[in-house]
């Protein structure tokens, strides 16, 4: 079977590729205009592949490319031709570098031996441990909250959760800039799901009082406590008056807020200085604190609900108890050493300024990602390529993953970057801006 037409030119063929990325619009449009035989199963998965291998032999798709070094400011990419290049990384999200620290390491090396690799089985048969249960009381204890329970990933924690609270009787409402995780829980969750507009309190105000108008059935409002793609936190301080007011439910997200903000770390409830008012917390282990897995923490009584009829509970494996170990020092370190997130911080005000200062215009920089918008979407793929060159790896973000015109790279920051890959960063960006003509 011959695969359709590839564009001939780069950035038509890339955006291609990232349009692609939407399953919906994949199956439902692009498979029928191309004739694909709907009867054979893998036809559509044969012109996928096809379309892939395309854009990586264009040599403008960067995703997806092995990392053969540990983790860190500086990594060694390994190319499709097994070549080796060192590379400035602006694509991770490990924020304090703690997946790298020593110590992290250390502890894991402790328990490795007594516990093994994996947990064996799900949380609710024989894969609960002590360790398991000890992270599970740290984290309760620091976030303020009664119960911690553990996920698989930090993305079953937040989906999950949402589709086991909720019901079709009853009402999601989400920020229009919700993270997948957030929408796919809802919606699986069976219950009405509204969007209301980017951190706006009033929108949110009339989507409480529409819901609680036209519904019996209970209420939950999730959003992020710190969006890195738009550069900015959420108003809790805003919000919870609003969800006490209509007698609805709060979850955070604070996926991307753990290790960035709050005097200890916290995350934006911390920042806010509402642990006693949200009623759910939950976050991913895979950012500032440099593994994987996930958490919620909120009442007793909800968190046990949740041990059982939360189906990525059920019926996945735990997260393994090595790790939980390595993650309850990560918390540890990242309590009692400030100044990582001071380092982080420093980084995040300088490299801003140092874009203001090429005539970009930035708003304030409330995340641990520095927002750096193009707008035109045609010159992405070659820029993005040209830092490549240059070794700085920053992924190109393009339609649908935002609006057209609206092009950017969301360039993540670790408070291991020193000054001198910052400065080099801002040479490069420079030239870049220049010759693309966008300032």
């Amino acid at each position: 079977m011959s695969g359709p037409q590839l564009p001939s030119d780069r950035a038509e063929l890339f955006a291609l590729g990232l349009k692609l990325l939407d399953k919906d619009y994949f199956i439902g449009q692009f498979c029928p205009e191309q004739g694909v035989d709907a009867s054979d199963l893998f036809a559509k998965a044969e012109v996928f592949g096809g379309l892939m291998n395309g854009l990586k032999a264009s040599g403008r798709f960067l995703f997806g490319m092995p990392v053969v070094s540990k983790p860190g400011p500086k990594v060694v990419i390994e190319e499709p031709d097994g070549n080796r290049r060192e590379m400035i990384m602006f694509a991770s999200n490990d924020y304090l570098g703690l997946s790298a620290h020593p110590e992290v390491h250390t502890a894991i090396r402790e328990v490795v031996e007594d516990y093994g690799v994996g947990a064996g089985s799900s949380r609710v048969n024989v894969g609960y441990s002590g360790i398991h249960r000890s992270l599970e009381a740290k984290l309760a204890e620091r976030w303020g909250q009664e119960a911690g329970l553990l996920f698989p990933t930090g993305y079953d924690a937040i989906s999950s959760t949402i589709a086991a609270l909720c019901g079709p009787h009853d009402r999601v409402l989400i920020d229009a800039s919700s993270h997948s995780c957030i929408i796919d829980g809802a919606k699986r969750s069976g219950a009405t799901v509204r969007m209301f507009r980017h951190n706006d309190s009033k929108r949110l105000e009339a989507q409480l009082k529409r819901a609680r108008s036209k519904s019996e059935g209970a209420i939950l409002v999730v959003v992020e406590g710190a969006y890195s793609m738009d550069g900015d936190i959420a108003p809790l301080d805003e919000f919870v008056p609003l969800v006490k007011k209509y007698g609805a439910r709060l979850m955070v997200d604070e996926a991307h807020a753990i290790g960035v903000l709050g005097a200890h770390g916290h995350g934006a409830v911390e920042h806010f200085g509402l642990e006693a008012e949200v009623d759910l917390i939950g976050g991913t282990f895979s950012k500032s604190l440099g593994a994987t897995g996930g958490f919620v923490v909120g009442d007793a009584s909800v968190i046990t609900y949740l041990n059982y009829l939360s189906s990525r509970i059920v019926f996945s494996a735990a997260f393994p108890p090595i790790l939980a170990h390595g993650v309850s020092k990560a918390i540890d370190l990242m309590e009692a050493d400030g100044g990582l997130r001071e380092s982080l911080w420093a980084n995040i005000r300088y490299f801003a300024q140092g874009f203001r200062e090429l005539g970009l215009e930035l708003p304030e920089v409330e995340v641990g990602a520095v927002p750096v918008r193009i707008h035109k979407d045609a010159v992405m793929v070659d820029f993005a390529a040209d830092l490549y060159e240059a070794g700085i790896y920053a992924i190109p973000i393009v339609y649908p993953s935002v609006p057209h015109g609206r092009s950017m790279f969301r360039l993540a920051m670790q408070a291991g970057h020193t000054r001198e890959h910052l400065d080099y960063a801002l040479t490069v960006f420079d030239r870049l801006l220049k010759k693309y003509e966008i300032l």
